[in-house]
Protein backbone atom coordinates (compact mmCIF):
# COMPACT_ATOMS: atom_id res chain seq x y z
CA UNK A 1 0.00 0.00 0.00
CA UNK A 2 2.96 2.48 0.57
CA UNK A 3 4.77 1.28 -2.26
CA UNK A 4 1.68 2.51 -4.23
CA UNK A 5 1.21 5.95 -2.66
CA UNK A 6 4.68 6.36 -3.46
CA UNK A 7 4.39 5.78 -6.47
CA UNK A 8 1.78 7.70 -7.39
CA UNK A 9 2.75 10.63 -5.26
CA UNK A 10 5.98 9.96 -7.95
CA UNK A 11 3.48 10.51 -11.16
CA UNK A 12 1.52 13.06 -9.22
CA UNK A 13 5.00 15.02 -8.88
CA UNK A 14 5.90 14.55 -12.51
CA UNK A 15 2.52 15.62 -13.98
CA UNK A 16 3.14 18.68 -11.88
CA UNK A 17 6.85 19.39 -13.22
CA UNK A 18 5.97 18.33 -17.10
CA UNK A 19 2.34 20.95 -17.10
CA UNK A 20 4.88 23.61 -15.09
CA UNK A 21 7.46 23.73 -17.33
CA UNK A 22 5.25 25.36 -20.18
CA UNK A 23 3.52 28.18 -17.65
CA UNK A 24 7.38 29.16 -16.96
CA UNK A 25 8.38 29.19 -20.31
CA UNK A 26 5.31 31.40 -21.37
CA UNK A 27 5.74 33.59 -18.92
CA UNK A 28 9.74 33.95 -20.08
CA UNK A 29 8.81 34.69 -23.04
CA UNK A 30 6.63 37.15 -22.11
CA UNK A 31 8.86 38.88 -20.15
CA UNK A 32 11.58 38.76 -22.82
CA UNK A 33 9.03 40.49 -25.42
CA UNK A 34 8.46 43.22 -22.90
CA UNK A 35 11.82 43.64 -22.59
CA UNK A 36 12.85 43.52 -26.14
CA UNK A 37 9.74 46.17 -26.35
CA UNK A 38 11.78 48.39 -23.86
CA UNK A 39 14.78 47.91 -25.80
CA UNK A 40 13.60 48.98 -29.37
CA UNK A 41 12.13 51.85 -27.77
CA UNK A 42 15.51 53.33 -27.54
CA UNK A 43 15.34 53.68 -23.77
CA UNK A 44 17.97 52.61 -21.98
CA UNK A 45 17.89 51.21 -18.40
CA UNK A 46 19.95 52.96 -15.85
CA UNK A 47 21.61 49.74 -15.50
CA UNK A 48 22.89 50.17 -18.55
CA UNK A 49 23.97 53.81 -18.81
CA UNK A 50 25.82 53.24 -15.49
CA UNK A 51 27.72 49.96 -17.17
CA UNK A 52 28.39 51.69 -20.22
CA UNK A 53 29.68 54.49 -18.38
CA UNK A 54 32.49 52.73 -16.08
CA UNK A 55 33.21 50.84 -19.40
CA UNK A 56 34.04 53.78 -21.31
CA UNK A 57 36.05 54.88 -17.86
CA UNK A 58 37.62 51.76 -17.98
CA UNK A 59 38.20 50.33 -21.18
CA UNK A 60 40.85 47.37 -20.12
CA UNK A 61 38.88 46.33 -17.36
CA UNK A 62 36.28 43.33 -18.47
CA UNK A 63 34.52 43.88 -15.26
CA UNK A 64 32.23 46.57 -16.60
CA UNK A 65 31.52 45.18 -19.93
CA UNK A 66 30.41 41.89 -18.53
CA UNK A 67 27.83 44.05 -16.73
CA UNK A 68 26.92 46.47 -19.69
CA UNK A 69 26.45 42.31 -21.21
CA UNK A 70 24.65 41.38 -18.75
CA UNK A 71 22.34 44.74 -18.23
CA UNK A 72 21.64 45.10 -21.98
CA UNK A 73 20.28 41.01 -21.54
CA UNK A 74 17.89 42.10 -18.75
CA UNK A 75 16.44 44.69 -21.04
CA UNK A 76 16.15 42.08 -24.03
CA UNK A 77 19.28 43.92 -26.10
CA UNK A 78 21.15 40.35 -27.13
CA UNK A 79 22.09 41.58 -30.40
CA UNK A 80 23.69 44.20 -28.36
CA UNK A 81 25.36 41.94 -25.44
CA UNK A 82 26.44 40.04 -27.96
CA UNK A 83 28.55 42.93 -30.39
CA UNK A 84 29.58 44.17 -26.58
CA UNK A 85 30.89 40.23 -25.59
CA UNK A 86 32.00 39.49 -28.85
CA UNK A 87 34.40 42.92 -28.66
CA UNK A 88 35.39 41.77 -25.22
CA UNK A 89 36.82 38.39 -26.25
CA UNK A 90 39.07 39.94 -28.30
CA UNK A 91 40.71 41.46 -25.78
CA UNK A 92 40.46 38.53 -23.41
CA UNK A 93 40.45 35.60 -26.11
CA UNK A 94 40.78 33.23 -22.97
CA UNK A 95 38.69 34.13 -20.51
CA UNK A 96 36.44 30.63 -19.94
CA UNK A 97 33.58 32.97 -18.32
CA UNK A 98 33.27 35.17 -21.15
CA UNK A 99 33.45 32.67 -23.52
CA UNK A 100 30.31 30.77 -21.66
CA UNK A 101 28.46 34.21 -21.26
CA UNK A 102 28.59 34.52 -25.26
CA UNK A 103 27.77 31.04 -26.00
CA UNK A 104 24.46 31.20 -23.97
CA UNK A 105 23.60 35.48 -25.17
CA UNK A 106 23.84 33.86 -28.64
CA UNK A 107 21.36 30.98 -27.99
CA UNK A 108 19.15 33.61 -26.81
CA UNK A 109 19.74 35.39 -30.08
CA UNK A 110 18.84 32.62 -31.55
CA UNK A 111 15.36 31.76 -29.95
CA UNK A 112 14.47 35.39 -30.42
CA UNK A 113 15.02 35.68 -33.97
CA UNK A 114 12.88 32.19 -33.99
CA UNK A 115 9.96 33.46 -31.92
CA UNK A 116 9.64 36.54 -33.83
CA UNK A 117 10.18 34.42 -36.98
CA UNK A 118 7.04 32.60 -35.22
CA UNK A 119 5.42 36.04 -34.71
CA UNK A 120 5.67 37.02 -38.04
CA UNK A 121 4.08 33.87 -39.31
CA UNK A 122 1.05 33.84 -37.32
CA UNK A 123 0.08 37.74 -37.94
CA UNK A 124 1.04 36.95 -41.40
CA UNK A 125 -1.99 34.56 -41.30
CA UNK A 126 -4.58 36.54 -39.61
CA UNK A 127 -3.94 38.95 -42.00
CA UNK A 128 -4.18 37.04 -45.41
CA UNK A 129 -7.33 35.21 -43.74
CA UNK A 130 -8.79 38.52 -42.53
CA UNK A 131 -8.02 40.02 -46.45
CA UNK A 132 -9.94 36.68 -47.85
CA UNK A 133 -13.05 37.25 -45.28
CA UNK A 134 -13.16 40.94 -46.60
CA UNK A 135 -12.89 40.68 -50.31
CA UNK A 136 -14.60 37.23 -50.99
CA UNK A 137 -17.48 37.55 -48.00
CA UNK A 138 -17.84 41.12 -47.23
CA UNK A 139 -16.55 40.75 -42.98
CA UNK A 140 -16.80 44.42 -41.79
CA UNK A 141 -14.76 43.03 -39.01
CA UNK A 142 -12.29 41.32 -40.76
CA UNK A 143 -11.57 44.45 -43.21
CA UNK A 144 -11.23 46.54 -40.49
CA UNK A 145 -8.87 44.63 -38.80
CA UNK A 146 -6.30 44.12 -41.98
CA UNK A 147 -6.79 47.85 -42.68
CA UNK A 148 -5.35 48.20 -39.25
CA UNK A 149 -2.15 46.59 -40.88
CA UNK A 150 -2.83 48.16 -44.40
CA UNK A 151 -4.71 51.33 -44.11
CA UNK A 152 -4.26 52.47 -47.42
CA UNK A 153 -4.87 49.18 -49.60
CA UNK A 154 -7.21 49.62 -52.35
CA UNK A 155 -9.22 46.17 -52.14
CA UNK A 156 -9.58 46.43 -48.88
CA UNK A 157 -11.45 50.01 -48.61
CA UNK A 158 -13.48 49.12 -51.37
CA UNK A 159 -14.39 45.71 -50.31
CA UNK A 160 -15.38 47.70 -47.12
CA UNK A 161 -17.17 50.48 -48.14
CA UNK A 162 -19.21 47.99 -50.39
CA UNK A 163 -19.85 45.70 -47.45
CA UNK A 164 -21.34 49.04 -45.33
CA UNK A 165 -23.72 49.89 -48.08
CA UNK A 166 -25.09 46.08 -48.52
CA UNK A 167 -25.23 46.28 -44.59
CA UNK A 168 -27.63 49.36 -44.40
CA UNK A 169 -24.10 51.73 -43.33
CA UNK A 170 -24.16 54.88 -45.68
CA UNK A 171 -22.20 57.24 -43.43
CA UNK A 172 -19.08 54.37 -42.48
CA UNK A 173 -19.37 53.81 -46.38
CA UNK A 174 -19.05 57.39 -47.35
CA UNK A 175 -16.07 57.48 -44.85
CA UNK A 176 -14.61 54.51 -46.72
CA UNK A 177 -15.21 55.88 -50.44
CA UNK A 178 -13.64 58.91 -49.72
CA UNK A 179 -10.48 58.10 -48.53
CA UNK A 180 -10.28 55.73 -51.52
CA UNK A 181 -11.49 58.31 -53.88
CA UNK A 182 -8.23 60.14 -52.33
CA UNK A 183 -5.80 57.05 -53.31
CA UNK A 184 -7.75 56.85 -56.70
CA UNK A 185 -9.01 60.24 -57.58
CA UNK A 186 -9.48 59.51 -61.30
CA UNK A 187 -11.66 55.99 -60.90
CA UNK A 188 -15.55 56.85 -62.10
CA UNK A 189 -16.09 53.76 -60.55
CA UNK A 190 -14.98 55.30 -57.18
CA UNK A 191 -16.75 58.57 -57.54
CA UNK A 192 -20.02 56.79 -58.44
CA UNK A 193 -20.15 54.91 -55.06
CA UNK A 194 -19.07 58.07 -53.11
CA UNK A 195 -22.29 59.68 -54.59
CA UNK A 196 -24.38 56.75 -54.23
CA UNK A 197 -23.29 56.78 -50.64
CA UNK A 198 -23.78 60.25 -50.01
CA UNK A 199 -27.33 60.32 -51.57
CA UNK A 200 -28.04 57.77 -49.06
CA UNK A 201 -27.06 59.69 -46.14
CA UNK A 202 -28.78 62.49 -47.56
CA UNK A 203 -32.10 60.62 -47.05
CA UNK A 204 -31.31 59.17 -43.97
CA UNK A 205 -30.93 62.38 -42.24
CA UNK A 206 -34.14 63.80 -40.32
CA UNK A 207 -35.39 67.18 -41.54
CA UNK A 208 -34.12 70.20 -40.54
CA UNK A 209 -37.09 72.64 -38.46
CA UNK A 210 -38.25 75.22 -40.45
CA UNK A 211 -36.04 78.91 -39.46
CA UNK A 212 -38.65 81.61 -39.40
CA UNK A 213 -36.79 85.43 -39.23
CA UNK A 214 -38.37 86.96 -35.73
CA UNK A 215 -38.59 90.44 -37.70
CA UNK A 216 -40.53 88.89 -40.58
CA UNK A 217 -43.06 87.39 -38.11
CA UNK A 218 -46.57 89.35 -37.94
CA UNK A 219 -48.61 88.48 -35.32
CA UNK A 220 -52.02 88.18 -36.06
CA UNK A 221 -53.61 88.56 -32.38
CA UNK A 222 -55.36 92.17 -31.31
CA UNK A 223 -52.47 93.87 -29.53
CA UNK A 224 -53.53 93.61 -25.81
CA UNK A 225 -54.55 96.56 -23.65
CA UNK A 226 -51.66 97.70 -21.46
CA UNK A 227 -52.78 96.74 -17.74
CA UNK A 228 -53.96 99.69 -15.55
CA UNK A 229 -52.28 100.06 -11.91
CA UNK A 230 -54.78 99.58 -9.33
CA UNK A 231 -56.86 102.54 -7.68
CA UNK A 232 -56.65 104.50 -11.06
CA UNK A 233 -59.62 103.79 -13.02
CA UNK A 234 -61.53 104.49 -9.86
CA UNK A 235 -60.72 107.65 -9.53
CA UNK A 236 -60.88 108.83 -13.19
CA UNK A 237 -64.03 110.52 -14.13
CA UNK A 238 -65.95 108.70 -17.12
CA UNK A 239 -65.68 110.06 -20.45
CA UNK A 240 -68.99 112.12 -21.98
CA UNK A 241 -70.89 109.81 -23.76
CA UNK A 242 -70.51 110.67 -27.31
CA UNK A 243 -72.61 109.46 -30.84
CA UNK A 244 -70.20 108.40 -33.55
CA UNK A 245 -71.08 108.42 -36.48
CA UNK A 246 -70.19 105.28 -38.38
CA UNK A 247 -68.52 105.81 -41.99
CA UNK A 248 -66.76 109.25 -40.43
CA UNK A 249 -69.31 111.23 -39.91
CA UNK A 250 -69.07 114.23 -37.42
CA UNK A 251 -69.50 113.25 -33.54
CA UNK A 252 -72.04 115.33 -32.51
CA UNK A 253 -71.89 116.17 -28.40
CA UNK A 254 -75.39 115.60 -26.89
CA UNK A 255 -76.76 118.90 -24.80
CA UNK A 256 -78.99 118.69 -21.85
CA UNK A 257 -82.77 119.73 -22.89
CA UNK A 258 -84.89 121.70 -20.40
CA UNK A 259 -88.47 120.28 -19.92
CA UNK A 260 -91.33 122.38 -20.85
CA UNK A 261 -92.39 122.04 -17.91
CA UNK A 262 -88.95 124.17 -16.00
CA UNK A 263 -89.60 126.65 -19.35
CA UNK A 264 -92.96 127.29 -18.81
CA UNK A 265 -93.98 130.13 -16.32
CA UNK A 266 -95.85 128.33 -13.12
CA UNK A 267 -99.55 128.96 -13.40
CA UNK A 268 -101.34 131.46 -11.64
CA UNK A 269 -104.05 129.82 -9.26
CA UNK A 270 -107.29 132.18 -7.84
CA UNK A 271 -108.50 130.90 -4.57
CA UNK A 272 -112.06 131.50 -3.53
CA UNK A 273 -114.38 131.30 -0.24
CA UNK A 274 -117.50 130.42 -2.31
CA UNK A 275 -117.17 127.17 -2.36
CA UNK A 276 -120.47 124.78 -3.99
CA UNK A 277 -122.36 123.14 -1.22
CA UNK A 278 -121.10 120.23 0.08
CA UNK A 279 -117.23 121.22 -0.10
CA UNK A 280 -115.03 123.51 1.31
CA UNK A 281 -111.97 125.06 -0.12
Amino acid sequence: MNARLAVAVCISAGLMMSCGRPVRAQADVHARAVARASCQSGKQSDAVVDARSAMDHNPDDLGPRMRLADALVDQGCYQEAVEILETASEIFPRNAELTGKLRDVRSLVTEQTYIEGLTQAAEGAKLARNQLRCTKLGDVAACEDALRSKPDDVQLLLAKGDALMQANRPTEAETAYRHLAQLKPGDESVRTKLANAEVLVAKNQPPAPPRVAAANTVSLRAPKAAKKPAGVAANRPAPPASNAQPNGGQHLTATPTATVAALSPPEAKTYSNEAPPGQTN
